[in-house]
């Protein structure tokens, strides 16, 4: 347990040291209407489909009365016209966002058109510029929790799996033994019964070569020889079902042990990803 927890304690100091900060770049970038000012972020492990997904919900909240602006693919931009985003500026806006996706992580490009120009450029309202640093960030920040929230979920779901792994293992493994005790109790009686066969066997020898010595009676014998043999069977068998049985227990022993370090492995997984998830400012 100890071991347990000092390796979870490293994972989580080890996640918080690697984990990226979520910051806001304004760039010049290319877009469709030449090179203008953007504000660019990189979130990590998100995808583009999520991306898009949440930016349409954040800027286009919708509702059921009043008609609003729709978000269309052209080329490699996501396009929004005359859309109101009250957290940055009381003026329409047009939204052009585009997604670059690289391995573990995307850049989202925002480029923030108003009647005055690009929000971002120099000739923009500082106030209005950090407004638009802070919705588009708290946006980034939101996805990436969202993305971690899945993660946690993955991961539990395998924590679980594994559990329910073992936890068939340690029922198999008391079905290997519940016939292991059958076949040892069979055994007893068998080895009980064999030597009564044996000793019921003599006598009718006996009784054969001194009352009976034209041979007459051998019917009986030769049953008794055959309950013999086939008790002598039977206790092979059950020797054997034990030995079969104790092999798979060892079996079984083995997978459940390299099972319970499968889940040891995996709480600390699912330990990294919490502590993620718990530092994503």
């Amino acid at each position: 347990m100890r071991t347990l927890l000092t390796l979870i304690f490293i994972a989580g100091f080890m996640s918080v040291a690697a984990q990226m900060p979520i910051e806001v770049k304004i760039e010049s970038r290319p877009s469709s209407l030449g090179i203008q000012t953007a504000f660019e972020v990189l979130i990590p492990q998100a995808t583009t489909n999520d991306a898009i997904d949440l930016w349409k919900k954040t800027i286009i909240p919708g509702g059921l009365f009043k008609k609003e602006p729709k978000m269309e693919k052209v080329k490699d931009e996501w396009i929004v016209n005359n859309v109101l985003i009250s957290d940055i500026t009381n003026l329409p806006l047009n939204v052009f966002t585009q997604v670059t996706s690289f391995p573990g992580n995307i850049y989202v490009r925002i480029f923030l058109q108003s009647e005055g120009g690009f929000l971002g450029s120099s000739g923009s309202s500082p106030e209005t510029t950090d407004a638009a640093v802070r919705f588009i960030r708290n946006y980034a920040v939101d996805l990436y929790r969202k993305t971690v929230e899945k993660e946690l979920k993955v991961e539990q779901k395998n924590l679980k799996e594994l559990e329910n792994d073992l936890s068939k293992l340690t029922k198999q493994n008391k079905s290997y033994n519940r016939k292991i005790s059958e076949a040892q109790k069979d055994e007893r009686e068998l080895k009980v019964e064999a030597v009564q066969n044996e000793e019921l066997l003599k006598n009718q020898e006996n009784v054969i070569e001194l009352d009976n010595p034209e041979g007459k009676g051998k019917t009986y014998q030769e049953q008794l020889e055959k309950q013999a043999k086939d008790t002598e069977k039977d206790l092979n068998k059950a020797q054997k079902s034990q030995k079969k049985f104790n092999r798979k227990v060892n079996k079984n022993e083995k997978a459940q042990r390299e099972k319970s370090n499968e889940i040891e492995k995996q709480k600390i997984r699912v330990e990294e990803v919490k502590t993620k998830l718990n530092n994503i400012r």
